[in-house]
Order: structure tokens, then C-alpha cells, then sequence
């Protein structure tokens, strides 16, 4: 089964999804919190000509394929179904094995094999044990948005030098392998309170979400994903700096914070 083609962009290159209507974010890989920016007037899309975000009441909503059903997956696909967008789920058993996840996800959820989710996805989540990462499939997500909630774990993973002697991230290795416009986001928030902590706007409970990454408008996308079921996203710089502030051992790592305190660590780790 093959999902939707991206449409091509100059040269007959796929496009790539960038930032949908009303978010930005900051340049240059500065850490500090998102901003929303003024919608435009009008059906207007993103930069790049990609479609805007959309609820379901408003017309066709993002596609969002997500690789490993655990409990980070599995409650992502449950946020994103929730606020209207369509998912495919995938893992490592088959899709007759989440049955039950796409009977409780409802019709905008659908069970597919990895390869399937990845070109279903117009963003794809990857959230799979670290030391599986050999097997994502690099040619569907190739240049796609592809967010890496996992975490680098040598006493279930396996240890690899090159992380061990931190030359380079564990996200870097995934962009390396698939091509990706890779954001790291989603791994250092304990997943109960992924799973229950969202909040609306401005609520003083809300929670923040750590997100790194190189390429900028793959950052905004995600910032507008975190924000869109009810966390607050804080932009902790590129995907090796930035990356390694909130991976396992740093301050933000398993802490329930809100976007000051936690930017606050984000800049003071920065001097």
C-alpha cells in the first residue's frame, strides 16, 4: 500500500512540510520558547506552499504516520486523532497486532507497516527502542519531518563508541540513516505526563516539551504539533548542541517543567 506522493517542489524534488499557518519559530538554533504569529487573512499555506495545518472541521487535517506503538507512540496517535488529524500506526508485529489501538483511535486512525507509515506521513514520528535504529525505513523518510522521541539507553541498547564518546547524538545517527529533516522532541517528558498532562493555553499547569533540531522549518512544524495538543514547546537549539540538553543525565531529563523554568536552564546551560 502507498500513501499520498509529496508534491514536487522546483526540479520535480519532493517539498518538504514546513511550519503550517500561525507559528514560527526563532533562527539560528537559539534556545527559547516558540511564539504563535498572527494567522494570515485567507486559505493561506505555509512558506513553502505545503498545506497549513487544519482541524477536521476545517478540511483534509495533516497526515502523521508514527513507527513504534509503545506508550510514547501510542499516546501521541491518541493527542493527534484527538485535536483531528489522520494517523497510521505501525510497529514491528504487523498492523493485524494494533486492531485494537485503531478500534480506539477512531476512523481517522489506520494500522499500516512501517515502509506504509513512513510514506504515509507527511511528518513521521519515530518512536522506537534507540538500538533498533538500523532498521527505520531510510528511503520513505527520506527528507520528510521526522520526529526522534527515543533516547540512547547502552544498558538496553547496546553500546555504540561513537555515542559512548559523544562525537556525535543519537539523533544525528537517525538523520544520518534516513535523510530526514529530523527534531528531537517528545523524550524527556515522562510519558504519564505526555499522556496526562495536556492543558490549554495559557493554563498555569501547562507543561513544556524540550525540541532540538537543525533544519528550522521542520522545528516549526513540531512546535506547532506540541502546541496543538495543549504543551508548550521550548526550542533547545540544533540537533547535536541542542540535542544533547535533553537527553538522559541533563537537568530537564524526566522533570515536569513549565516553558520558563525550563528555558531558563536552556539559556543558563548555554553560558
Amino acid at each position: 500500500m502507498r500513501g499520498p506522493r509529496p508534491r514536487a517542489g522546483p526540479g520535480g524534488a519532493p517539498r518538504r512540510v514546513r511550519a503550517g499557518r500561525g507559528f514560527r519559530g526563532r533562527r539560528g538554533g537559539t534556545p527559547g520558547v516558540w511564539r504563535t504569529a498572527p494567522a494570515p487573512a485567507g486559505p493561506a499555506a505555509g512558506r513553502s506552499g505545503a498545506p497549513p495545518r487544519k482541524s477536521a472541521r476545517e478540511g483534509p487535517a495533516m497526515r502523521i504516520g508514527i513507527i513504534g506503538a509503545g506508550h510514547i507512540g501510542s499516546t501521541l496517535a491518541r493527542h493527534f486523532t484527538r485535536v483531528g488529524y489522520d494517523v497510521a500506526v505501525s510497529n514491528s508485529r504487523g498492523p493485524r497486532s494494533l486492531d485494537g489501538l485503531v478500534a480506539e483511535l477512531g476512523p481517522r486512525a489506520q494500522a499500516l507497516t512501517p515502509e506504509e507509515a513512513a510514506r504515509f506521513g507527511e511528518v513521521v514520528v519515530v518512536s522506537i527502542p534507540f538500538g533498533r535504529w538500523h532498521e527505520l525505513p531510510s528511503a520513505e523518510l527520506s527528507r520528510k519531518v521526522v520526529i526522534d522521541t527515543s533516547n540512547y539507553l547502552p544498558e538496553r541498547d547496546g553500546h555504540e563508541r561513537d555515542l559512548d564518546q559523544d562525537t556525535i547524538t543519537s539523533s544525528q545517527k537517525i538523520r544520518a540513516h534516513t535523510g530526514g529533516n529530523v527534531v528531537k522532541a517528545f523524550n524527556a517528558l515522562p510519558w504519564q505526563d505526555l499522556r496526562d498532562g495536556s492543558r490549554p493555553k495559557g493554563a498555569p499547569d501547562r507543561l513544556a516539551v524540550a525540541l532540538s533540531g537543525s533544519d528550522e522549518d521542520g522545528k516549526a512544524v513540531v512546535a506547532g504539533l506540541v502546541r496543538d495538543i495543549g504543551f508548550d514547546p521550548v526550542d533547545a537549539g540544533n540537533l547535536g548542541r541542542g540535542g544533547r540538553r535533553h537527553q538522559p543525565g541533563t537537568q530537564v531529563f524526566g522533570r515536569k517543567l513549565p516553558k520558563d523554568e525550563m528555558s531558563e536552564i536552556f539559556h543558563a546551560v548555554r553560558r
